[in-house]
């Protein structure tokens, strides 16, 4: 499963054999296949601003572009954060979790090709939780139809976020700088983690400055949302090629209305 920004999707190809000689085919791309058959759900993420004991509804729909109807069952699960990492906890296995408490109408939809279905789910955010984040996931299956077609599973989910006050905290490290080859320019990263009780979402840049202190490169961090407690590192490629040198860089992370900066320095040799 696979969280973006803007839609979390499927592909679904059907395999069938058909008896006797056939004419070939042209060949066709995984990318147009994929294009043509796919199942998408939409938003991939929400983000909801709340108080502790308050109710949210949030609709998703589901679009089936396959050949073949879908039949999805809904559940939602905590997201867990455990030594930095984040999980997916069935609903009442955790203390004061989300996902117990939502209710989703209808909890199953079936969708023929080419319709879509929306869903709304209702969840409440316990007055006592360090929680912040659900999944809702549709789960379907594209069963067999007794003619040689293979059926197929597929698992698409929202990740809903809580924010419910104003502790935002994040920590750095130090800012890595890969080696450059011939063919690949440097890549930095920087590993942030999420030392407050509310999701971020930071936006990052760093910036290259050479001995003399001219900028000589800047690259933009990979955008990824920190839930409290998780350690994920940020990427940014180097889109120049450096010349051999000293060189000094100057990272900074966007948050909530902070800033965190953080300074390190690499060489280049001959």
């Amino acid at each position: 499963m696979k969280f973006t920004t803007k839609l979390a999707f499927i592909s679904y190809a059907a395999l069938g054999s058909i008896a006797g000689a056939q004419v070939p085919a042209a060949p066709v791309s995984a990318e147009s296949v994929a294009a043509r058959e796919s199942i998408a759900l939409s938003p991939a993420i929400i983000m909801v601003r709340c108080r502790p004991g308050q109710s949210t509804t949030q609709t998703m729909t589901i679009v089936n572009h396959t050949a073949g109807e879908v039949r999805f069952n809904l559940t939602t699960e905590d997201v867990v954060v455990r030594d930095g990492k984040r999980s997916f906890s069935p609903a009442g296995q955790i203390a004061n979790g989300i996902a117990v408490s939502a209710v989703t109408s209808p909890a199953s939809v079936a969708v023929k090709p080419g319709e879509e279905a929306s869903v709304n789910v209702t969840l409440t955010l316990p007055p006592e939780t360090g929680q912040r984040a659900v999944v809702t996931f549709f789960r379907g299956a594209i069963g067999t139809t007794g003619n040689g077609k293979v059926g197929l599973g597929a698992s698409l989910g929202t990740l809903i976020t809580f924010n419910a006050s104003s502790d935002y905290k994040v920590e750095a490290g130090p800012v890595q700088a890969s080696p450059q080859t011939l063919t690949s320019n440097m890549v930095f990263s920087e590993e942030l983690r999420n030392t407050g009780s509310e999701p971020v979402t930071p936006k990052g840049v760093v910036v290259v400055l050479n001995a003399s202190g001219k900028r000589v490169a800047k690259a933009t961090f990979t955008y990824q949302r920190l839930l409290p407690a998780e350690r994920l590192i940020f990427a940014a490629t180097n889109p120049a090629h450096l010349a051999p040198g000293r060189y000094r860089t100057l990272s900074s992370f966007e948050f909530e209305q902070k800033i965190l900066t953080r300074a390190g320095e690499f060489t280049i040799p001959q």
